[in-house]
């Protein structure tokens, strides 16, 4: 591909950017979700695969970005498939998990008011961020990526390895010609947007939470002004661990995924002779105390901040706070028994390849589940 602004002709990849067509529209449901677009309410459980599509697209449309940033709907809608096409088959790090945060960061920027701060393309960098801060997410984390030395971490020096390669994988879509939609900006432009969602992106490595509630504290006690930058930055990590704002019920599910997802990395681990991480050792750990423990030591006190920042957030917090009290009258055999989730796992579904290099994205093979 070429930048915007260039003269050299741009490339054809060698396979469409999705073989997908553009679903039909199931109306009863796709007012059910549009009812529910801003606010903690909505299940996205209860949607089908397509349905969340035309859900994505309607964040965009209630923005009025493809009028007011002159996005042809065909290409927007190419871009949504696109990203859907490279969320793997993961329990945790899937398509419903992608859109899910997605809606949720458009939830919060409302409820926060910073939304209202954002130009038309800050708009657009913070939806297409989200959307694409997991893209080919392999199902592990960059600790295992490095400790198992896979070609992925060799290729990103070990640093920040997958949000690097979501944020490639992201600008080589959205310049792709069938896409093309940064085709409105200008080279300069081009860079900052750039920089925008590249750094959003990054923003999502939970290596950096400390550095994030740092700020939080500062803000609150009015030492810091914050950029718009540091509140994009600051809703796409809110919204990617806001599974502990959500209904109780929908958050058992999540908490169920996510471990799954967690305890599949620790044998792959044992597997592949490597120490396993401790939080994904399934024979020492418990799915409740570590949603316990998330709450209490790690994404609770963020949360906090964050409500005092931006106190249109209360209502998000309050039901954290609900939910942790929940958690204390559950263990892990009742949460096992009240979450009757037909799409688990007790291995990686397939191995994950990258559709545009080859590279397989991590260092083992998947876990026999015999």
């Amino acid at each position: 591909f070429s930048l915007p602004g260039s003269a050299e002709p741009r490339r054809r990849q060698a396979q469409p950017v999705t073989r997908q067509p553009w679903p039909e529209r199931n109306e009863e449901r796709f007012a059910v979700g549009k009812a529910q677009m801003v606010g903690m309410e909505m299940n996205p459980f209860d949607f089908s695969s397509d349905d969340l599509c035309h859900l994505t697209l309607e964040i965009f449309n209630e923005m009025e970005l493809p009028a007011r940033l002159g996005l042809p709907l065909e290409r927007l809608q190419r871009f949504i498939l696109a990203v859907r096409d490279r969320m793997y088959d993961n329990p945790y790090h899937n398509w419903m998990h992608v859109f899910d945060v997605t809606r949720t960061v458009y939830s919060l920027a409302h409820m926060s008011g910073v939304l209202g701060r954002l130009s038309d393309w800050e708009r657009m960098g913070l939806v297409t961020a989200t959307l694409c801060h997991d893209l080919e997410h392999p199902g592990v984390n960059n600790l295992f990526l490095a400790k198992s030395s896979s070609a992925l971490a060799r290729l990103y020096k070990d640093s920040q390895v997958l949000e690097k390669h979501h944020s490639l994988r992201a600008f080589e879509l959205m310049v792709d010609e069938e896409i093309d939609l940064l085709r409105g900006l200008n080279t300069s432009k081009y860079y900052e947007f750039r920089t925008m969602v590249t750094r959003a992106i990054m923003a999502t490595d939970m290596a950096r939470h400390a550095e994030y509630v740092d700020q939080l504290e500062a803000i609150g006690a009015g030492t810091l002004a914050p950029t718009k930058q540091l509140e994009t930055e600051l809703l796409i990590k809110a919204a990617d661990t806001s599974n502990v704002l959500k209904p109780f019920d929908v958050a058992k599910r999540w908490a169920i995924r996510i471990t799954d997802e967690f305890f599949i990395q620790g044998d792959l681990e044992r597997q592949g002779g490597m120490e396993v991480t401790r939080m994904c050792d399934r024979e020492t750990q418990s799915r409740v105390g570590m949603q316990k423990g998330f709450i209490d030591f790690v994404i609770g006190p963020f949360f906090a901040k964050l409500e005092t920042a931006y106190p249109g957030l209360a209502p998000c917090v309050d039901n954290m706070r609900s939910n942790r009290v929940e958690w204390d009258s559950y263990t892990d055999e009742r949460l096992l028994a009240e979450v009757d989730d037909q799409a688990r796992y007790s291995f990686l579904p397939s191995p994950p390849v990258c559709q545009s290099t080859g590279i397989s994205l991590v260092g083992y093979p998947e876990a026999s589940s015999s």
